[in-house]
C-alpha cells in the first residue's frame, strides 16, 4: 500500500525552507510504514522514536509523541524603561537584572546540536531593547540560521539600534502599543509618548526597506476595557508603521485594580493568507465576550479586507492546549533559568476573573550548572511535556475555584506542581506572537 505526500516542506537548520518532491511515496510493508529518509531527517526519528498516529475527518497525519526542540523563548533582561500598570512586576519582588554574556554564549553553541530548532525569540518581562548587547544576541542567533524576533515598546529604538538589529539579521519586530491615542498609551503604559513609538518605527521601517526588507513588523495590542473602543484606529496606526500582522490579547490582570478591566468574564472557532502584508494585515484574535460594544469595535480593525485569524490553538473550553509545550518551546530567564513557558519562568501573584492565585515559577535547570541537552532531554521534563500534551488537570477557569486553585502547587484531580488547568494561554485567552 502507498500513501503520498503532497508538495510537503520542512524548515531547515540553515535557515532555508526547502521543498520536498511532489507527491512522495510513503509505503505500508508488512504492517508498518517505510518514511523517506527526508521526512525520519526531519522528525529526527529513529528506532525507538514513539510516534501518535491522529486521525481526521479525510485521513490521519503522524506526530512525534515528544516535540523537538524548535522554540527558544529568551528574557535579555527582567529591567524595562517603563512602569506599565499592566505588568506583572507590580505582584512580586524579584530582583531586576540581565542575562550575562556568557551564558548566552554557551546557550548558542549548545543549540546548534538542536537540528528541530526553528525561533528565537527576545522577550519576557522586561523590554530586550534594554539590555546593553542585544544586537549581538540577535546576531549570535542569526547564525543559527533560524528565525529571530523582538517584542519591544520601541522607546529605545534610536537609529543605531534600528540599524544594529537590522543589519544582524532580525527578522519580525513586534511592538508593543496599548492605545491608539497619546493619552490611552501615556495611561497604560507609564507615560509612553506614542508619538515617539511611531516614529522610531517608522524609521525602523525606512531602514529595514534598505537592509533587510525581509524583516516584518508586527503590533501587539493587549485589549480591556480602556483601551477597546480606541481598536478602530488600530489598522490605520499599523498601515502607518508598516506593520503586516497584529496580535490582539487579552489582559491578565497581576493586581485587583485590573480585574474589571478583562473582557473575557462569560467566555472562558476560531484561516490564514500565504501572504502578510501592510495592505491586509493578518490580524490574530484571541476569545472575548462578544457583546454589541465590544463587536464593533474588534470589527473596526479588520476593515473589508484583512485577514482574521480567530485561534493559533484547536480550542476546546473542557481541554487545554499549551502552545509551548505542543511546538516544543523553553523559556530561559535572565538568571540562565529553563522553564518550559513564558507564564513559569517567574513567580508572581493574579487574577482568574476575580480570584487571586499565586503562581510558583517551575524550573527544570539552570544553564549555568547543566548542559541544555541534559535538562531538554531529562526524564523530569519529558514526563512533564507527556502530561501537559495529555492535560489531565482541573478545569479551574470553568468553576468558581477552591482552595487548591489558590497557587498552581496541586489540583483536585490529584496532580502535583505544577498544575496548568488554571492557565488562560492554554485556554486560549491569552496569546503571544
Amino acid at each position: 500500500m502507498q500513501f503520498l505526500v503532497n508538495n510537503p516542506q520542512f524548515w531547515r537548520s540553515d535557515g532555508l525552507n526547502e521543498e520536498l518532491p511532489e507527491n512522495m511515496e510513503v509505503t505500508l510493508e508488512g504492517g508498518k510504514l517505510k518514511l523517506p529518509d527526508k521526512i525520519k531527517e526531519r522528525l529526527g526519528l529513529e528506532d525507538n522514536t514513539e510516534l501518535k498516529i491522529k486521525l481526521g475527518s479525510k485521513g490521519f497525519y503522524i506526530e512525534r509523541s515528544d516535540p523537538l526542540l524548535s522554540k527558544v523563548y529568551i528574557e535579555p533582561t527582567s529591567d524595562c524603561n517603563l512602569d506599565c500598570i499592566t505588568c506583572v512586576r507590580h505582584s512580586w519582588d524579584e530582583q531586576m537584572g540581565h542575562l550575562d554574556m556568557e551564558t548566552y554564549d554557551n546557550l548558542i553553541e549548545e543549540l546548534k546540536d538542536f537540528k528541530g530548532l526553528e525561533k528565537i525569540a527576545f522577550w519576557g518581562i522586561g523590554e530586550p531593547l534594554y539590555h546593553p548587547n542585544i544586537i549581538e544576541m540577535v546576531e549570535k542567533a542569526s547564525k543559527l540560521g533560524i528565525q529571530t524576533q523582538i517584542i519591544s515598546n520601541a522607546l529605545l529604538l534610536d537609529e543605531e539600534k534600528a540599524e544594529g538589529l537590522l543589519k544582524a539579521g532580525l527578522d519580525s519586530l513586534v511592538v508593543s502599543v496599548d492605545g491608539t491615542s497619546p493619552e490611552t498609551m501615556a495611561t497604560i503604559r507609564s507615560g509612553a509618548e506614542l508619538a515617539q513609538v511611531i516614529e522610531n518605527v517608522k524609521q525602523f521601517r525606512k531602514l529595514k526597506d534598505k537592509i533587510r526588507p525581509e524583516c516584518e513588523i508586527g503590533i501587539e495590542y493587549v485589549i480591556m476595557k480602556s483601551n477597546v473602543d480606541e481598536l478602530k484606529d488600530l489598522r490605520k496606526l499599523a498601515f502607518n508603521m508598516g506593520a503586516s500582522f497584529i496580535f490582539l490579547t487579552n489582559l491578565l490582570p497581576y493586581t485587583e485594580s485590573m480585574i474589571d478591566e478583562i473582557l473575557y468574564s462569560f467566555s472562558i472557532s476560531r484561516s490564514r493568507p500565504e501572504n502578510r502584508n501592510p495592505h491586509r494585515p493578518e490580524i490574530y484574535l484571541p476569545p472575548t465576550d462578544l457583546r454589541e460594544d465590544i463587536i464593533k469595535d474588534i470589527a473596526a480593525v479588520g476593515g473589508k479586507s484583512s485577514s482574521i485569524s480567530t485561534t493559533q490553538v484547536p480550542f476546546n473550553p473542557h481541554k487545554g492546549y499549551c502552545k509551548f509545550v505542543e511546538e516544543g518551546s523553553i523559556a530561559v530567564n535572565w538568571r540562565g533559568e529553563v522553564a518550559p513557558c513564558i507564564a513559569l519562568m517567574h513567580s508572581y501573584d493574579l487574577y482568574i476573573r476575580d480570584r487571586e492565585k499565586q503562581i510558583k515559577e517551575y524550573s527544570l535547570g539552570s544553564l549555568k550548572e547543566e548542559s541544555l541537552e541534559e535538562i531538554w532531554f531529562s526524564q523530569e521534563f519529558k514526563d512533564f511535556r507527556k502530561e501537559v500534551k495529555e492535560f489531565p488537570y482541573s478545569d479551574c477557569t470553568q468553576c468558581s475555584g477552591c482552595d487548591m486553585s489558590e497557587t498552581n502547587e496541586e489540583d483536585c484531580h490529584g496532580n502535583d506542581f505544577p498544575v496548568c488547568g488554571d492557565c488562560l494561554w492554554a485556554r486560549g485567552v491569552i496569546q503571544c506572537p
